[in-house]
């Protein structure tokens, strides 16, 4: 799974302009890996409830609640993200090499 991912994460990159938007980056790992990552929970959520580990069901679904913690993670990178451009940037001007 995850060397088709990079492959098609390669293809899209390639196709890009000069420079592609971070955020349609970021939307394309999340789609290619969603699927997967909801399984993977689903099955673990599961799990744990079936051997009593959690002790009631969820009251929202487990594919909602990673839905809201990938748009967060998604949200976190961006914003680091633009912020290291930021710093860079001012780190060229005080060295006068900007």
């Amino acid at each position: 799974m995850k060397d088709k991912i990079l492959q098609d994460i390669k293809k899209w990159y390639e196709n890009q302009k000069e420079n592609p938007d971070i955020s349609d980056f970021v939307d394309l790992v999340i789609n290619k890996t969603t699927n997967s990552i909801f399984d993977t929970v689903k099955k673990e959520l599961e799990n744990e409830f079936t051997i009593g580990n959690l002790e009631h069901p969820f009251i929202i679904s487990s594919e909602y609640y990673l839905e809201l913690k990938l748009k967060e993670i998604k949200k976190k990178f961006i914003d680091n993200y633009y912020q290291n451009k930021l710093d860079y940037k001012k780190d060229e001007e005080e060295d006068g090499s900007f």
